[in-house]
């Protein structure tokens, strides 16, 4: 994944990123233990914090899309992107890029 490989850099932003699984804990883990993933991981397999960000059953399937936001300090979203399919993810460029002109 390409934002864990630039996951340093955006810590040097000030900067944290934060994965939403909807999936089970056990099955998930391990998922993101084989794409080697370190950074926080919420877990909800209630959906909760997809429908909030409008990103749950885009596409009829009853599942979160794969989204990106950047949030700033005071809650509010500066940057969106929701991926059209299950591996469209903006460049790791693309959120610096964002991160940079906050």
């Amino acid at each position: 994944m390409e934002l864990q490989k630039e996951y340093a850099a955006l810590q040097g932003l000030d900067a944290e990123v934060l994965a939403v699984s909807t999936d089970q804990l056990q099955g998930a883990s391990r998922v993101l233990d084989e794409l080697g993933i370190r950074f926080p991981v919420l877990y909800d397999p209630s959906a909760n914090v997809p429908k909030q960000y409008g990103v749950f059953n885009h596409f009829g399937d009853g599942l979160a899309t794969g989204s990106t936001f950047i949030v700033d300090k005071q809650g509010v979203v500066r940057y969106r992107y929701v991926g059209k399919g299950i591996a469209d993810h903006p460049k790791a460029a693309t959120v610096i890029r964002q991160l940079q002109g906050l």
